[in-house]
């Protein structure tokens, strides 16, 4: 009987539990356990599972969490405590914009990313005839998506060694109903690809592998779209053996990569491209981010 009596009481407790009342403990157990992590990602939690807007949670305080709602909320906290990204709680991720679905299969877009969209379109805008490109290792087809929902005219070879990656890049491609123009393939690079692209965009696995293994934040992410071996430059070299013979007459190469090798990567461009224009482009923090060859 007593024992009866306190689980209807834990049970109309929990219940009762408010918006408000939820927030203040879950603040104290991700400071616990994560002292970096914002409030920021509390309320993002709280608009995906609620539907609710910022400004509606602020307003409403009192709000009552029942179930299943509540379950799901501690659900999610559990797991941003145990150290899993925000974006792959939440499933989607803003990039440019636009909004994507992601999941541990792909890299999570990040900001600096968005420098090579930006240089992309400027190129694009430049080459008045252009109509191919190409997005080597598209993950989650961010690049790719975001180029074409921008230049309705041109059409992308978006491509993945990751059969799994394809299939969150499809989901995205198919969000924005581009998949007339946004042509996924699972391939090696550029290996097997017949088509000459006027421009070729990779944000290609950059991390060197002894200093991937010291990131533990990067362990939820897919290793095989970080590690870029040895010296974080070999699917550098491997991409730009090939991109000679599927380049279109006056086209351009974009590669993302790691703040410290412009001069080794720049090197390397200079080998398959003596006559070629090289640029090094920084990105917001002033960081060397991006290499650019124009042929």
């Amino acid at each position: 009987m007593k024992r009866s009596a306190f689980h209807w009481w834990k049970s109309r407790v929990r219940n009762n539990i408010t918006l408000a009342e939820w927030l203040k403990q879950a603040r104290i157990d991700v400071n616990t356990f994560r002292p970096d992590e914002t409030s920021s990602s509390l309320h993002a939690i709280l608009e995906h599972r609620t539907g609710k807007s910022r400004a509606w949670l602020l307003a409403n305080p009192q709000f009552p969490l029942e179930e299943p709602l509540l379950s799901s909320l501690d659900f999610d906290l559990q797991e941003l405590k145990s150290g899993k990204p925000l974006a792959y709680i939440l499933g989607t991720w803003d990039f440019y914009g636009l909004s994507f679905c992601v999941s541990p299969d792909v890299l999570i877009p990040r900001p600096e990313t968005e420098l090579l969209v930006e240089t992309a379109l400027q190129v694009l805008a430049e080459k008045k005839n252009a109509r191919w490109i190409a997005d080597v290792g598209t993950g989650c087809a961010c690049i790719a998506t975001a180029i074409a929902f921008l230049r309705p005219d041109i059409h992308v070879l978006a491509c993945d060694l990751s059969f799994s990656a394809l299939k969150v890049a499809q989901t995205n491609v198919q969000r924005y109903i581009l998949e007339g123009r946004i042509h996924l393939l699972q391939c090696d690079l550029l290996n097997a690809v017949e088509v000459r692209f006027d421009l070729i965009c990779a944000n290609l696995p950059y991390i060197p592998s002894s200093a991937l293994q010291k990131l533990p934040e990067l362990r939820c992410e897919p290793a095989m779209a970080l590690d870029g071996g040895e010296d974080g430059l070999q699917l550098f070299r491997k991409l730009l053996s090939q991109a000679k013979a599927h380049l279109a007459d006056h086209s351009c190469i974009l590669l993302e990569m790691q703040f410290d090798q412009a001069d080794a990567l720049r090197q390397e461009a200079g080998l398959h491209f003596p006559q070629a224009e090289i640029i090094i482009k920084r990105d917001l923090a002033g960081h060397d981010r991006l290499l650019i060859i124009r042929t």
